[in-house]
């Protein structure tokens, strides 16, 4: 009876295993499938492509000579660049009106103060971070039966 279990147990989770590469196996034809049709429309396009520039040249247009204007891309115009973000700086009317209740963030930890060494030298001074204030504790009913017993 112990056998037949684990058999049974054992076929239980080949046929799972079976599932499984049946669906990757549909999934990468699938993939292999996408990828043939876009190489045909490749090809297409390039032999359209290169149809058309014969037909101009048969026809005498200049059409080499034109000079092409390449659209602006849609969205930002800028690349984003990789690194880190430059750290915020304060000035000093900044810190007079902290509209935070006089929290400050974590990126505005650093001042950027004019050095001594050199023309134009600037060195970063770490500011100490504010000390969180604790809440006064509320007396518990421990606290409250010491206080009475002290009493």
């Amino acid at each position: 009876m112990l056998l037949n279990n684990k058999s049974h147990v054992y076929k239980h989770l080949v046929d799972r295993l079976y599932d499984k590469c049946q669906k990757i196996q549909t999934e990468n034809e699938r993939c292999v499938m996408r990828v043939n049709g876009i190489k045909k429309m490749l090809r297409r396009r390039n032999n359209d492509i290169e149809l058309l520039k014969r037909r101009l040249d048969e026809h005498g247009d200049q059409w080499r000579k034109v000079p092409v204007a390449v659209p602006l891309p849609k969205g930002k115009t800028e690349q984003k660049t990789r690194g880190p973000k430059p750290k915020k700086t304060k000035t000093s009317t900044e810190d007079n009106s902290n509209s935070n209740g006089g929290v400050e963030e974590a990126s505005s930890i650093t001042a950027h103060i004019p050095s001594t060494t050199g023309p134009g030298a600037v060195s970063t001074v770490r500011r100490p971070r504010k000390q969180r204030v604790k809440k006064a504790q509320l007396p518990t009913k421990q606290t409250q039966q010491q206080q009475q017993q002290q009493k």
